[in-house]
């Protein structure tokens, strides 16, 4: 496979976030080298907060177009790589000035897959 250059790479990064309704106005991302940085807030376009099986499957879409990527999360509301998933909470919690980090939920990825 050919290896996209990082304009191609935030493109195609940028397709897949839109594809799972992430509003990049709060959300901010980069592809450097063989990583995707994801900083800001997660939220969709309507304000609502995402769960850890959407978080799962827009991390496992952008590993399905850039093969070979590592995804790396460190929101405000949430925390990931491909690895490991974890709810630091929502509105209410990071208006409070803990950023929910109390009340975190940790979502572990299943990267066994049946080919």
């Amino acid at each position: 496979m050919k290896k996209l250059s990082r304009m191609e790479s935030n493109k195609e990064a940028r397709r897949v976030l839109n594809r799972h309704g992430v509003d990049l106005s709060y959300c901010q991302f980069s592809c450097a080298g063989s990583e995707i940085r994801m900083t800001g807030w997660l939220c969709k376009y309507d304000g609502s907060d995402f769960s850890g099986q959407m978080v799962e499957a827009m991390i496992s879409d952008l590993q399905k177009q850039l093969p070979g990527i590592s995804v790396f999360g460190d929101l405000d509301n949430w925390q990931f790589t491909t690895d490991h998933i974890s709810f630091l909470g929502g509105n209410e919690e990071a208006s409070e000035g803990n950023g929910g980090e109390d009340n975190s939920e940790r979502y572990e990825i299943d990267t066994d897959e049946a080919s």
